[in-house]
Parts: structure tokens; C-alpha cells; sequence
């Protein structure tokens, strides 16, 4: 007997059911069907469980797109409500039809199956160019097999999980605006004693912890004893104080990437190959520094590691952030 490619319970645990709905076994001989074109690929070579995995993620594309419900639709509705677009990275050709299968769909969902956020360690997150030409050969074929069978595809009357492709509650916050200082704003007393200090600017860069310290007792007046000075950022360096109407933000180790005047550590070629952590990197930076740096224009040089890698960062900086960094996006 032939080997079956993909189990129904696999089908069924990515649908998060456990009854069978009747257009359910068409969709898994879909994704059967693309197992062929997927082991053809370089993008997933690395795995018989990528390929499998990447199957069904694709069927339940083509499954949500037919029946207009589920996770994809979830997604593609908050992503619109947020940005007025309906996709990243892609610039969307006039046959896009948002209630329909789509080429550039298919890319975005093999992008999602490419990068992966960090779950356990920081630096465990993977990156994928969105126009890497595999991943768009790689689209254009399964696109091609969907369209093929386009008119064939039932609907099911169940729809998939919100969760499968990315977490909807990271598109369901808003874009916040800057915590901006107005007259009104009440201020910490560091926050005051920061811009007082700064003549107003809201960055404030320190080379190294011995500097930093000397701030915090000569000019917050905090209490000089080893434990009241931060000790956990005594072996880091190039620090960030962010004063603004929340409080006061402090980062080490990105504040080469940060381009401003009073800043003597400012580095274009560090900025450019290593900036990009900051929107990838759980817990390494505080958004709100973030956002500030991108919405100021102070943050030129950051970009992915790709050919087109600073239009593409520069363009969705905020979607790949929530993407990334998940709970830690909000910068709370």
C-alpha cells in the first residue's frame, strides 16, 4: 500500500476540530497535491515536517480564501483595518482581488512559513526576503495548482483557527501615537531632571555604565550605592535614556544605530548590519524607543539583511515589530 503523505488528523489538529467536514478530504489531497512542488524547492529542503507543515498551511489558504471565513480572512481584515493595505512587502498588481486566491497571498503565507519569531531564546527568530526568487517561483507554482482548481474547491461551513497563520490580537492594537510632552503632561522627576539636562532632547546617549552612574547620582540625584544604580547594566555599554511623558526608557547596546548629533556613538555601517535586531529581537530594545527612532527619522540606516532589505524595513517596520517581538511590541 502507497504510504498516505498526510494523516486527516494532521489536517484536522491545524483546524483545531476533531469532526470531519465534508470538504475537508478535498483540501488534504490539495495539500497532498502540493508536496510535489514543495520538495522541489530549496525553501524546504531541510525537512520532510517543513514540507508537510507547509501543505497544509497552504490548504488552509486555499480553504479560508473559498469560504471567506477563518484565519486568513481574520488576518487579512485586521491588517487592512490597520494600515488600509492589504498586504506587507507586496506591491499589489490590479488583478488583486481581496476576496479571491491571490498570487501575493500565497507569497505572504510562504513568508510566514520562512520567518519565525522567537519563542523560547532571542535570537532564535528566523529572516526570509519576501522577493527572494525561490519564495517567488515557489508562489507562483502553488498559485498556479489553485487556480487550476479553483472552481472545483468546496466551502466549509467551519472555519479555521484564527492562530494558524499569526496571533490576531497583535494586529488588534492600534497604531499609538508618540507619548508626546505638552505643557500639561506631568512629569517624573527624572523625566524633568533628563531634559533639563539635555536642553529639551528626549535621547540621551552614555558610552559606558561608569558614565551612566555618574548621570544618575549627579543629575537624577539617585542614591549612591551599588544596588540604587542598576546593577544588572553594569557589564553593558552604549546606553539610550528615553525621556518622555511616560517615564524614562534606558537601553544598552544599540545606541551606535541611533543618528543624532549629540549622539557620539552613531555608527552608519553598524546601524546598517546590525539595526535591524531591534524590530526582531524580543526584550532588546524598548518599542516605544523604537517607534520613536522611526517616526523622528533618526533611525536611517537600519535594514535587513537583503539586497532590498532597507525598503522593505523602512516601509513595514511596525508590521515586522508586532510580528517579532509579539508581547513585547507594545513597550510597556
Amino acid at each position: 500500500m502507497k504510504p498516505v503523505p498526510i494523516f486527516m488528523k494532521q489536517w484536522l489538529e491545524a483546524n483545531e476540530r476533531t469532526r470531519i467536514l465534508p470538504g475537508d478530504q478535498w483540501y488534504l489531497d490539495f495539500s497532498i497535491k502540493t508536496l510535489p512542488i514543495l520538495k522541489e524547492s530549496p525553501l524546504f529542503k531541510e525537512s520532510e515536517y517543513a514540507q508537510k507543515d507547509a501543505a497544509t498551511s497552504l490548504g488552509m489558504y486555499f480553504q479560508d480564501a473559498i469560504a471567506q471565513t477563518g484565519g486568513w480572512k481574520t488576518f487579512s481584515e485586521a491588517y487592512y483595518a490597520l494600515y488600509n493595505r492589504h498586504l506587507p512587502f507586496y506591491r499589489l498588481s490590479d488583478s488583486y482581488i481581496p476576496d479571491e486566491i491571490n498570487l501575493e497571498d500565497v507569497a505572504f503565507v510562504l513568508w510566514t512559513l520562512k520567518s519565525h519569531f522567537a519563542i523560547f531564546n532571542p535570537d532564535e527568530y528566523t529572516l526570509q526576503d519576501p522577493f527572494d526568487k525561490d519564495l517567488l517561483a515557489l508562489a507562483q507554482k502553488v498559485y498556479k495548482l489553485m487556480d487550476e482548481n479553483f472552481e472545483k474547491a468546496p466551502i466549509n461551513e467551519e472555519p479555521s483557527p484564527v492562530l494558524w497563520l499569526m496571533g490576531p490580537d497583535l494586529l488588534d492594537m492600534p497604531l499609538e501615537p508618540l507619548p508626546e510632552i505638552t505643557p500639561e503632561t506631568k512629569l517624573s522627576k527624572d523625566v524633568e531632571h533628563c531634559l533639563e539636562y539635555s536642553n529639551g532632547k528626549p535621547l540621551l546617549y552614555f558610552t559606558t555604565y561608569k558614565e551612566l552612574c555618574k548621570f544618575f547620582v549627579e543629575v537624577l540625584k539617585w542614591e549612591n550605592t551599588p544596588s540604587a544604580l542598576l546593577p544588572d547594566l553594569q557589564y553593558k555599554k552604549e546606553f539610550v535614556i528615553y525621556a518622555n511623558a511616560k517615564g524614562m526608557l534606558i537601553a544598552h547596546n544599540v545606541a551606535a544605530y541611533f543618528c543624532e548629533e549629540h549622539n557620539p556613538m552613531y555608527n552608519a555601517e553598524r546601524a546598517a548590519a546590525e539595526g535591524y535586531k531591534l524590530f526582531c529581537r524580543p526584550g532588546g530594545c524598548p518599542f516605544d524607543l523604537i517607534k520613536y527612532g522611526m517616526l523622528k527619522g533618526i533611525l536611517p540606516d537600519v535594514q535587513l539583511p537583503f539586497d532590498n532589505g532597507k525598503e522593505i524595513l523602512q516601509q513595514n517596520w511596525d508590521f515586522i515589530a508586532r510580528y517579532y517581538l509579539c508581547e513585547y511590541y507594545e513597550g510597556e
